[in-house]
């Protein structure tokens, strides 16, 4: 039997198959990696919805040792020679034994204001920020993971201060303004109506009512907000105006001026609304420092203004916590909240701005079906 060999040399790709199967190919991952990416995100959601859950527990054993929730404590106390008494601590700092952080709790030094100075406090902007030469710069510059959505972004600049303080995404919910008489016109509240309790240790602001119980929630722990999520901004420099314009509205402060008039949750909406130019002063501190009770670190939010938009800024609560600090998300379609009685749920930003005003208000007698949320 004769064999032939063949002299004809394999056949490869040519030019157009290749072609052809490099944009299958990127076809492909075209199509499969918005699949990957909300995946991801999913995944990321159910890891921020489970750190709230923790927070919430935390919150729950530091009732059952105390037998109210934690505070937060706006201001401080001047002490000789431009020191600060005790003051500015977030509670956040008061839940670190419940979330098994006990050696950074006994780090802190409680009986020391948690700013750089006292001596003016007027220029709270510059006031309030953390030194690295604090005696709490150390603690205050500890990341909490708890602390942190993992969908979040962010830098750890010396805005809040040279220890570049660690940041946090999660508020507590400070109520409603003081300064509205709610749903309805009629004379102003004039009181705290949330969940986190606030105090001045220079001198108690007529609407702080003390730390709250849960005796205190008649609307019922299930129907009141106890923790959101809320943006850390971008930008990281007041001075920046660049950087300001491009950040997001959902994480910018406006302006809307003094207080002192009562107006309805509503209509405070619209007075917030009317600003159109941000203020870059106010906007680069929410989220900044876990540790600190400042109202403008972000530690406290209110139900005022819609979720996942502006914040807004009101002349003379930067020592009281009266702002209008907003809870939002990096997660598409809304954010994650905790409520009272430790449950949390991922909540829409189409909620209904009655059905978010009556979440934020622990005693108001409001009635909201678990399905409007």
């Amino acid at each position: 039997m004769l064999l032939f060999q063949s002299n004809r040399a394999p056949r490869g790709f040519t030019l157009i198959e290749l072609l052809v199967a490099v944009a299958i190919i990127g076809v492909l991952i075209a199509l499969l990696l918005p699949a990957v990416q909300a995946a991801r995100e999913s995944a990321r959601r159910a890891q921020c919805l489970n750190n709230l859950k923790q927070i919430g527990l935390a919150l729950h054993d530091y009732h059952d040792v105390h037998d109210v929730f934690p505070m937060s404590t706006t201001s401080a106390a001047a002490a000789p020679g431009g020191a600060c008494l005790n003051g500015l601590f977030s509670w956040h700092a008061a839940i670190l034994p419940q979330i098994d952080r006990q050696p950074l709790y006994d780090a802190i030094n409680l009986q020391v204001g948690n700013a750089a100075s006292c001596s003016d406090p007027d220029v709270e902007m510059t006031a309030a920020v953390i030194p690295a030469t604090h005696p709490n710069g150390t603690a205050a510059r500890t990341v909490v993971s708890a602390y942190l959505c993992p969908s979040e972004t962010f830098q750890v600049p010396e805005t809040m201060g040279t220890s570049r303080p660690a940041p946090q995404s999660y508020a507590g919910n400070a109520g409603w303004t003081p300064d509205t008489s709610g749903a309805v016109p009629g004379p102003r509240m004039g009181r705290h109506n949330g969940f986190i309790g606030l105090a001045d240790p220079v001198g108690r602001a007529a609407w702080h009512v003390g730390p709250i119980s849960a005796a205190m929630m008649s609307d019922g722990l299930g129907q009141t907000a106890a923790v959101a999520e809320r943006r850390i901004p971008r930008a990281t420099d007041p001075n920046d105006l660049e950087a300001m314009l491009a950040e997001p509205e959902t994480s910018r402060s406006f302006c809307a001026g003094g207080s002192g008039t009562s107006r309805t949750l509503s209509a405070w909406g619209r007075f917030c609304g009317t600003v159109s130019f941000p203020d870059p002063a106010w906007t680069v501190f929410p989220g900044r420092a876990w540790i600190s009770g400042w109202g403008h670190a972000g530690g406290i939010y209110m139900h005022v203004l819609p979720v996942n938009r502006r914040s807004c800024h009101i002349y003379g609560g930067e020592l009281d916590g009266n702002i209008l600090v907003t809870p939002g998300s990096a997660h598409p379609g809304g954010l994650n909240v905790l409520f009272a009685d430790g449950s949390a749920r991922f909540v829409r930003d189409t909620v209904s701005d009655p059905v978010w005003w009556a979440l934020g208000s622990r005693d108001g007698g409001e009635v909201v079906s678990s399905d409007a949320f």
